[in-house]
């Protein structure tokens, strides 16, 4: 029940700050934005972004190293991508249920696993993708004071990451378990057996899987990649120019926006308010901002329709599957 308020509130929120946002803008400003990008324009949107879990599906299984088919992957990215995003729980909601709908022959564990060791690529990737594009940002362009100081402390955390990741990726530590183990409570025993036995399998998936990892890499690259062409031609769409240096900042602040309000579902609100502060940053007109994050929640909601689809899918096959056994 306190998840189910905390759920409404955010969005609740969320949603008065988005219709606050495009009350400033103009509800005729942001419709002329939708039909210019049109249906055709958002479907060329719709097949880049598709395009992304291609990659992160590569990824998952050039560690994972099991008998799955990229189909399988695609499909648990969107159901698990899409109960991370309309919930606050993020990664606590969507890669556990991107691991239980994977169905893998080797089970839930080494899944999770190595989905574990793909995130770890992936938000490294995510780092350095921010980092970029905020220096670009700030050197590139006048800022006003609260602009600069937001960017400089997005370049910071993420300086702070690519740090963090350096020491975990040289060091290995047994984290969880440890920490776990530091309680010494008699019946935590069983689950810090479990958590360091999983820590095990984690750096297992990555140890002496040098072509994997080489998979992971280019996959990664690929993805930001895509996801920058997806910006830049949402970003062509809208206004009939090509600007690939503001798309480039445009989808970095897309990320940082992923990261700090992962709580509220889709962002709602303040990715729009964040993306048109930016935009004006850029020169661009009003209501180009605003416009192209509610082109990025709608891409969103969709694949996000098609992943709980798949996902209750698989969950009456599955029962249906039980009722067969029995």
């Amino acid at each position: 029940m306190t998840r189910r308020v905390l759920t409404l509130a955010a969005v609740a929120a969320g949603l008065a700050l988005l219709v606050w946002q495009v009350r400033a803008i103009g509800w005729s400003e942001i419709a002329r934005g939708f039909l210019s990008v049109g249906w055709l324009g958002f479907a060329g949107v719709l097949l880049v972004s598709f395009g992304r879990f291609l990659c992160r599906g590569t990824a998952w299984l050039a560690l994972l190293r099991e008998p799955v088919s990229l189909s399988r992957a695609i499909a648990a990215f969107l159901a698990g991508d899409a109960a991370g995003n309309l919930t606050p729980l993020g990664l606590l909601a969507s890669e556990p249920a991107k691991a239980a709908m994977l169905g893998n022959p080797g089970g839930l564990g080494r899944a999770l696993a190595a989905l574990a060791a793909e995130t770890y690529f992936f938000s490294v990737s995510v780092a350095a993708y921010v980092v970029l594009g905020t220096a670009a940002l700030i050197i590139l362009f006048p800022l006003d004071r609260a602009t600069e100081l937001t960017a400089v402390i997005a370049l910071s955390v993420m300086a702070a990451v690519l740090l963090g990741a350096g020491w975990v990726a040289w060091t290995r530590p047994a984290a969880m378990s440890a920490a776990l183990a530091r309680l010494r409570i008699a019946r935590l025993s069983r689950i810090v057996d479990r958590v360091r036995a999983f820590e095990t399998t984690l750096y297992g998936t990555v140890g002496g899987n040098t072509a994997g990892i080489r998979t992971v890499i280019v996959s990664e690259a690929l993805f930001h990649v895509l996801s920058f062409v997806e910006m830049w031609l949402t970003l062509w769409l809208v206004t009939g120019r090509s600007m690939p240096l503001a798309a480039f900042v445009l989808d970095a602040f897309g990320r940082v926006a992923n990261i700090a309000f992962k709580m509220i579902p889709l962002q709602l609100g303040v990715l729009q308010v964040g993306s048109e502060m930016v935009g004006r940053a850029l020169g661009l007109p009003p209501g180009v901002g605003t416009t192209l994050s509610l082109v990025r929640t709608a891409r969103v909601m969709l694949w996000a329709a098609a992943g709980l689809m798949l996902a209750t899918r698989n969950s009456e096959l599955r029962t249906r599957n039980s009722d067969l056994r029995i």
